[in-house]
């Protein structure tokens, strides 16, 4: 109900809110609160529209942290991080959309507690993939936390997406032209998740990859790190996370590709089956661990000691439960805890004890009786005759031996067999486009048109309504003749009026200049020429009138100012597709990359108004390699020789053969199993340098 009303509190205005409907609110955060909302202009798709808070609509420093959000947000393409839909401000407040997710926030997943290692391994891997690459195009988050990333699940499916969301504090290495928005000693962030460096100001890919850590030890565990409090975890992991959360920068990893590397080769070791087994006898170390007595499996001594050990459940233990799960079908050993016969009330330790798995058919056939008859008497019949059977099943030993020895050698083999994988990575061609465009501004189009190299030639104007008074300087030509001038009423005259016309004139020219070019600017468009001013008709007045007797005169004036200009967005959006042409099919440029000059003005035809101008343009093209691409890959090397296949990669189209990797883990050829082949596909990093051609 508190969500249904949130926009009512903001006032009814905020329900049709420009293009959408808002339906409710779904969050709010420092800056920002988050709608679920419907585009109307998208036949009602659901979207998330962030609005920035109401109470913060004039301040300078939370509109300048709302627009790096935007502004980095536009400029990055993963499929792990939520795109940007649009930017712009709507009675009087910044807004940006972005897609509706509906599975909610892996902080929201935490509070049911640990994530299996399974989805550990894939929620991390899509996290460090995002992570790695706005590292690349210099975008540091500094912001990372669960409440950031964003899980969602197809319906039916299993396969759980990653979304990395709000760049508000977001750092764009090399933007020394303009001053922080975070200074050293104000440093904004979760203090958990923030790493000590960040305290002194230093933004660097290493504040990143300290957050990583810890959340890679919430999502294993289910809480985050307690003072004290040792959580044991596989040694793989463990080593991960002391080297992300190390205090010292360079004993972290160096980069986030790093980092991810590392985090493979652990799951890797961790799915093997021989490590499956260790992490069932993990489970056991532990549990002994947390006993300050022997708990005994099949039979319980009944003690009247008060101290009698409880076993008490913590987050590392349902980390550990799920570790024996993976290899042993009965994850929870049979454990029968001591019970004190002094202390009957139930308390909160019963909460925490774990629990007790109990045969029913123990009670029935008088099997548990038994078994703690044996305990007390072990000189009995019964005793010795379980003695006896044991001594002649002694004969039956090394034929068991014999057996398990077979059955160890073909799982050993098998083992090698499926071990054998083979690796390709492959890195997309770039290419460096150039080129002078010439681009037409026209005022018969209403939006950018790539097949005519055309933009819009739009018109602003705007009114002014001003007052303005002045004194009188006519005189009463009767009273002048017969008596001095000083004597005299003053009246007014044709010459006052103009006079006082002419600077209220001025004085609206003025301010219409300045309101121009302040909605010029907001629209971040260029204005063609100087703009013209004319008075509105009908709209100038004086009071009194001529001759009148008066000291002052007012005159009243009514202008508009007309200014004709292009959108430099417009130039930006038409620039990039142009280049795209260029570049040719399946490629696609680096936004981060793209660079689009000033435009320069060739001629205005007087005819029709249209406007030619030159524009220098330059950026780095990618080719879009896709996944039938890379299926293809997989399915044609399959079998093939080393040297064979590395042939074969390197002459298919958009392919840099320079940073070609195909490798196995044993021997020289690929697999003949395509299921045992995995095709990868990096970022370039080795981008050629561009530079604008002159206009």
């Amino acid at each position: 109900m508190k969500e249904q009303q949130g926009i009512v509190s903001e006032g009814q205005n905020l329900r049709h809110f420009g293009n959408y409907d808002l339906v409710r609110r779904i969050d709010m955060g420092g800056m920002g609160e988050v709608y679920l909302a419907r585009q109307r202009t998208a036949f009602g798709r659901e979207v998330a529209v962030k609005i920035i808070r109401s109470d913060l609509v004039h301040d300078i420093t939370a509109r300048k942290r709302f627009l790096r959000e935007a502004e980095v947000s536009a400029h990055i393409k993963h499929e792990h991080i939520l795109p940007l839909v649009e930017f712009g401000e709507e009675q009087g407040r910044l807004f940006l959309v972005t897609p509706y997710i509906e599975g909610g926030t892996l902080a929201r997943r935490l509070q049911d507690g640990p994530l299996s290692l399974s989805d550990v391994s894939h929620v991390f891997t899509a996290l460090v993939q995002a992570v790695a690459y706005i590292h690349r195009r210099g975008v540091i988050h500094r912001d990372l936390k669960p409440s950031n990333i964003m899980l969602d699940q197809e319906e039916g499916g299993d396969e759980i997406y990653v979304r990395l969301i709000d760049f508000g504090i977001a750092s764009i290495q090399g933007t020394a032209a303009s001053p922080p928005l975070t200074e050293a000693g104000t440093e904004i962030g979760t203090v958990v998740y923030m790493a000590p460096e960040r305290l002194n100001g230093i933004a660097a890919p290493s504040n990143d990859i300290y957050s990583l850590g810890v959340i890679l030890y919430q999502m294993l565990v289910g809480q985050l790190p307690r003072k004290g409090e040792e959580v044991r975890l596989p040694l793989q992991l463990e080593g991960i996370i002391r080297r992300c959360t190390a205090v010292q920068v360079e004993q972290r990893f160096a980069t986030a590709d790093d980092l991810l590397r590392a985090f493979r080769q652990a799951c890797e070791v961790l799915d093997a089956p021989s490590q499956k087994q260790t992490a069932a006898q993990f489970v056991a170390q532990a549990v002994v661990q947390q006993v300050a007595q022997p708990v005994v499996a099949e039979a319980a001594e009944v003690s009247d000691k008060s101290d009698a050990p409880t076993l008490r459940r913590s987050p590392t233990n349902r980390l550990l439960d799920y570790a024996a799960s993976e290899g042993n079908s009965n994850p929870r050993a049979e454990v029968v805890l001591p019970q004190s016969s002094t202390n009957k009330t139930f308390n909160d330790d019963d909460y925490n004890a774990p629990t007790a798995s109990v045969d029913p058919s123990a009670f029935a056939t008088g099997k548990s009786q038994r078994l703690a008859r044996d305990a007390v008497y072990p000189h009995s019949p019964a005793r010795s005759q379980q003695r006896r059977s044991k001594r002649s099943l002694l004969a039956l030993v090394p034929i068991s031996i014999v057996i398990v020895a077979l059955l160890i050698a073909a799982t050993a083999l098998f083992a090698f067999q499926t071990a054998v994988t083979g690796r390709v990575t492959v890195t997309p061609q770039v290419k460096a486009v150039s080129k002078v465009l010439t681009v037409t501004a026209r005022t018969d189009i209403t939006s950018v048109d790539p097949n005519t190299s055309s933009i819009p030639l739009s018109k602003l104007s705007l009114t002014r309504q001003g007052s303005k008074t002045g004194p009188t300087t006519g005189s009463d030509l009767v009273c002048a003749i017969f008596l001095p001038p000083s004597k005299c009423s003053k009246v007014v005259s044709n010459e006052d009026v103009y006079k006082v016309g002419v600077e209220l004139k001025q004085d609206l020219k003025t301010q219409l200049k300045q309101d121009l070019n302040s909605q010029l600017h907001a629209k971040n468009a260029t204005a063609l020429g100087d703009p013209t001013f004319t008075d509105v008709p009908n709209s100038f007045s004086y009071n009194p009138s001529v001759n009148s007797k008066a000291d002052s005169v007012t005159v009243n004036l009514t202008e508009q100012g007309t200014a004709n200009y292009y959108s430099t967005n417009d130039i930006q959006v038409l620039a990039r597709q142009l280049l795209t042409q260029q570049a040719g099919a399946k490629y696609e440029l680096i936004n981060t990359s793209t660079q689009v000059g000033t435009a320069v003005v060739k001629s205005i035809d007087p005819t029709s108004g249209a406007l030619t101008l030159s524009v220098p343009a330059a950026g780095v093209a990618k080719y879009q390699l896709t996944a039938s691409d890379l299926q293809n890959i997989q399915e044609r090397v399959r079998g093939m020789k080393l040297k064979d296949a590395r042939a074969f990669i390197e002459k298919q189209t958009g392919i840099d053969p320079k940073s070609l990797v195909v490798s196995v883990t044993v021997g020289d050829s690929m697999p003949g199993d395509v299921r045992q082949i995995k095709v990868t596909q990096v970022e370039p990093t080795n981008m050629p340098t561009v530079q604008l051609p002159k206009a």
